[in-house]
C-alpha cells in the first residue's frame, strides 16, 4: 500500500550515460592521478555510463585501446600526463581513426593549446577542478555532436 507522500515521478530523467537504444556509452578513462581517475568514473557511472578501461598515461591507453576501440563511445584523458601525455595520446589515436570522441579533461592551458587539440580532432577541452555537472553536460554534448564537428572555445 502507498502512503501519502509516495508521489509519482512526473517527469523521470533517463540517465546521462545510456544511447536512445537503452544501451551505455562505453568509456576509456586516462588519468594520471588516482583521485582524479576514480572520481570521474564514479561521476560518469552514476549516469550509468560503463566504463570499459581506465590508464594511468597515454602508454597505457595506446596499449589497451586496440583491445576495447570496437567498443569505445568515449575517452576522456588528462593533458599532462607521464611517459605519453595527452598530445601524444591524441596524436596516436588520431592515425588509428577512433570512432570514439575524445574530451580532455585538464588544468588550465593556453587557448592556444586548446584550439590545437580541437584541430586535431579532440572533441572538447573540459577544466578541472572536476565538477560534477559540468563533466556530464560536457560529455553528453561532445556525444550529441556528429564526429568532426567544432566545438564552441
Amino acid at each position: 500500500m502507498k502512503s501519502s507522500h509516495d508521489f509519482p515521478n512526473v517527469n523521470p530523467k533517463n540517465p546521462d550515460g545510456l544511447k536512445p537504444s537503452g544501451k551505455p556509452y562505453t568509456v576509456m578513462v586516462v588519468e594520471d592521478k588516482e583521485f582524479h581517475r576514480k572520481q570521474i568514473v564514479q561521476i560518469l557511472e552514476s549516469e550509468q555510463y560503463k566504463i570499459v578501461a581506465t590508464a594511468q598515461n597515454g602508454k597505457e591507453a595506446v596499449e589497451m585501446y586496440d583491445k576495447v576501440a570496437d567498443k569505445l563511445d568515449l575517452i576522456t584523458t588528462d593533458l599532462d600526463m607521464p611517459v605519453l601525455d595527452g598530445y601524444a595520446l591524441l596524436f596516436e589515436l588520431m592515425r588509428k581513426k577512433p570512432q570514439a570522441k575524445i574530451v580532455f579533461i585538464s588544468d588550465e592551458t593556453s587557448k592556444g593549446v586548446v584550439q590545437d587539440l580541437i584541430k586535431m580532432g579532440a572533441a572538447d577541452f573540459i577544466l578541472k577542478p572536476i565538477q560534477r555537472q559540468r563533466l556530464l553536460d560536457r560529455v553528453k554534448l561532445a556525444l550529441s555532436r556528429p564526429k568532426g564537428e567544432a566545438v564552441d572555445l
